[in-house]
């Protein structure tokens, strides 16, 4: 299954150049709102250093590590939500991502223009997340006008009564301005409304661009966020960029650090409810994206259907336990090589090596 995150925020943010740090994908870079109209897609490698690992252990001869995909959204202004901007068709493109990413313009440059005549990153975030609050108030408006109608025809249709409380419910949160991914639903509530694939039901995440100064400013935006509870990571994207065809020498020269990118894929698989799996070997080291509750067979069937299949066992071994005897018939010896069935529930970090019959 593919995942995508959809990046926004207003025009002249960083997106796009956020955009290209992250995906190496050139897209149209300018000063002026709206530069970005159909949003773009680019596929993120999912940095995991233990996968290198692996790869040179066993001297692969091809390294394929997990990718994620990222779409470029256009820009919103104030008023998106009543199809100011690019409004309704901005919020189209968002309801297809599975994570929200709000980046937000912590830098100051006169050069560079700012819808709102001047940068409050909070303001921008927040009048971002009113934007997505209204468009949801609208879509579940038009859900219980949906729902009324059809209980004057069926009074005693139970499933729509218990639909029409739920709706309401939302719409009453909404009200108050409460995004949806804040509410305590039950599971089937929570699947419920992933149907209605509203913006404010889905994760999100926080990216600050800025230059590298007001540090205090950034202590205040990532206490901000941690009263919010959303994850924050700030980068100056223009350094990053400038700073790619560095050597090592030289960023140790200039005290330059990269940006964080294990930290930021291992918040995107939490926040998705992902693990990684690792099939190992002379050909290939690669690792797999899967759910969390996913078992051997459904990881087989990443590989290829006929394995699942043709499910006979998985031998298994830990991560951990490989890199501290990197030998498997040392891990036979241990005992760390397990035999697991089709149900087994995969770990994160499991090396993988599927039997099947053909």
């Amino acid at each position: 299954m593919s995942y995508k995150i959809g990046l926004v925020g207003f025009p002249n943010v960083g997106k796009s150049s956020f955009f290209y740090f992250i995906t190496k994908k050139n897209v149209l870079i300018a000063n002026y709102p709206f530069a970005t109209i159909d949003p773009a897609v680019g596929v993120m490698t999912f940095v995991d250093p233990r996968l290198n690992n692996l790869a040179n252990a066993w001297q692969s001869l091809k390294i394929s590590p997990s990718t994620i995909e990222w779409v470029d959204i256009a820009g919103l202004v104030r008023g998106a939500a009543q199809g100011l901007g690019l409004g309704n068709e901005f919020l189209s493109h968002i309801r297809e991502v599975d994570i929200i990413c709000h980046v937000i313009r912590a830098f100051h440059d006169n050069n560079i223009i700012h819808v709102e005549k001047n940068v409050n990153p909070w303001r921008d975030y927040e009048v971002i997340q009113l934007e997505l609050i209204f468009a949801d108030y609208q879509q579940v408006e038009r859900k219980i006008e949906k729902v009324e109608n059809l209980l004057k025809k069926q009074r005693d249709n139970e499933e729509l009564k218990e639909e029409l409380n739920l709706l309401k419910y939302l719409q009453e949160n909404l009200e108050k301005e409460i995004p949806l991914l804040h509410l305590e639903l039950s599971v089937e509530q929570k699947q419920k409304i992933k149907i209605y694939n509203l913006l404010t039901a889905k994760p999100s995440i926080l990216i600050v661009n800025y230059n590298g100064e007001n540090l205090d400013e950034l202590t205040k935006l990532k206490n901000y966020a941690d009263i919010k509870k959303i994850p924050l990571f700030s980068l100056s994207v223009k350094l990053e960029i400038d700073c790619q065809e560095l050597t090592s020498k030289e960023k140790k020269e200039l005290d330059f650090q990269n940006f964080d990118l294990v930290s930021l894929t291992n918040k995107i698989k939490k926040t998705l409810g992902l693990k990684t799996f690792f099939t190992a070997g002379p050909k290939e080291s690669k690792s797999w994206l899967i759910e969390k509750e996913a078992n051997a067979r459904q990881g087989a069937s990443l590989i290829h259907t006929d394995i699942a299949k043709g499910f006979i066992r998985a031998e298994i071994y830990s991560y951990e336990d490989w890199i501290n005897s990197p030998n498997e018939e040392q891990l036979k010896k241990n005992g760390k090589i397990r035999k697991e069935g089709a149900n087994y529930i995969l770990k994160e970090g499991d090396i993988c090596h599927f039997l099947f019959s053909k």
